[in-house]
């Protein structure tokens, strides 16, 4: 049963609704914590190296997009789009979403202390603990994928929360991310309130199913360095392992992490999050770096550098993926040098060829090549002007007989110069 489970693990499993998520989604054993059994069993499972089965469970449910959710009916309303509009207030006693990104950016006491505007800042096709949020629906999906003024406040609200956290967004297309200036303070925050855990977990769900899918792998990478290469943040190590890593939707870079995380976790033999045999033959798939990047280009190679890669990746990671998941099939950009070298075979082995030379030339070359066989006790060919001369003389007579071009046919006979004579003569020679 052991085995089975490593397998499904693997192969990707995940969540559960927010309310239950507060039970296990934290390493920590302060706030969020409604269900002190459910709390045993996952501090059981840090003692033991089990995994936490609710998280793999509420993981998979939400990367399979909820196959067991009936939709509730709107009668047409969409509260989620009204907000992120502009047109309404989050509930409870809440404010416009302008003025949260506007005003609340320095104010950390209030982004840590107010529990209800989450739900709406990053709502989900599932229920939370805020009863007034309303579970994301289908047609708002659609509907935050096609408004540009819907798509800039998500990443806008995605910036404040990062903020929040000690994280830059350095790229907005790749979603590459990077430690902030205030990271130490924002991340001993981070540790104490083990509440922001669920936070996450519920940025990068949004994430997904709000057409920023590119932005969980980077986010994800990052907080497994933080926690298993750096030790900055073991409050969060559990749920970066249990919670946000199986997040990302895109079957391949989630391996990779999985693969990633295995490598940095100690000791190894109690890494849970995969099945072993598997972890040791897979290594990620190795990427080339893009032939120019100017953004890469500037500055020195930070923290967040290497996720580039990987987020940019992600965004065609959905095409990838056929209808099992298992495999993946990406174009791999070659390097500038090879694309060139193969120029000729990608145009159906034409390549660069040459123009055919004119007959006068070709007859040239042919007289050059005579020129360089001949013995050493002849004579020598013709000057240049009387090799033009002899090569009029034989496309006059070439036309004049109808016979084919002896540029391609044969070689003419190259008469001595001691048998030429005069130029008059010469020519009833040549045409004789």
């Amino acid at each position: 049963a052991g085995s089975q489970g490593l397998q499904t693990r693997w192969r990707g499993t995940e969540h559960r609704p927010e309310g239950i998520l507060q039970r296990t989604a934290s390493g920590g054993t302060s706030l969020g914590r409604r269900d002190s059994s459910s709390h045993a069993i996952s501090s059981q499972s840090r003692i033991t190296g089990s995994r936490n089965w609710r998280a793999m469970q509420d993981m998979r449910r939400y990367r399979h997009h909820y196959p067991d959710l009936v939709e509730r009916d709107c009668n047409g309303d969409m509260p989620n789009l009204s907000f992120y509009k502009n047109e309404i207030r989050f509930l409870p006693n809440g404010c416009f979403i302008e003025d949260i990104l506007q005003n609340w950016r320095d104010n950390y006491d209030l982004l840590e202390d107010n529990h209800s505007y989450i739900q709406w800042l990053f709502p989900l096709r599932e229920p939370g603990v805020n009863w007034h949020a309303k579970p994301l629906t289908l047609k708002e999906v659609q509907a935050f994928k096609s408004s540009k003024e819907v798509r800039e406040r998500l990443v806008r609200a995605y910036e404040l929360m990062l903020g929040f956290y000690g994280i830059q967004l350095k790229d907005r297309d790749t979603g590459v991310v990077c430690r902030a200036q205030n990271y130490h303070s924002r991340f001993q925050n981070l540790n104490w309130r083990s509440h922001n855990n669920l936070r996450i977990t519920r940025i990068l769900k949004s994430l997904g199913e709000l057409g920023l899918e590119h932005y969980q792998a980077p986010l994800a990478r990052f907080f497994l360095e933080e926690t298993l290469v750096r030790c900055e943040l073991p409050g969060v190590r559990q749920s970066a392992l249990d919670y946000f890593l199986f997040a990302v939707r895109c079957r391949r870079q989630r391996r990779e992490l999985v693969h990633f995380a295995w490598e940095h976790f100690q000791p190894r033999c109690k890494f849970v999050w995969g099945p072993r045999d598997k972890l040791q033959r897979f290594r990620p798939r190795a990427t080339l770096q893009p032939l120019v990047a100017p953004r890469q280009a500037e500055g020195d190679e930070g923290p967040g550098d290497s996720l580039q890669e990987a987020g940019t990746q992600d965004q065609t990671c959905g095409q990838e993926r056929d209808p099992g998941g298992d495999r993946v099939s990406a174009e791999v950009p070659q390097p500038l040098s090879v694309k060139h070298q193969d120029a000729e075979t990608l145009e159906g082995g034409q390549g660069n060829e040459a123009e055919p030379p004119s007959p006068k030339e070709s007859k040239k070359r042919k007289l050059e090549a005579n020129r360089k066989e001949q013995a050493p006790g002849e004579p020598g060919p013709p000057g240049p002007s009387e090799v033009e001369k002899i090569a009029q003389n034989l496309e006059g007579c070439a036309l004049s007989q109808g016979s084919q071009d002896l540029g391609e046919t044969e070689q003419p006979y190259l008469w001595p110069l001691s048998c030429l004579g005069s130029p008059s003569s010469r020519q009833s020679r040549t045409c004789a």
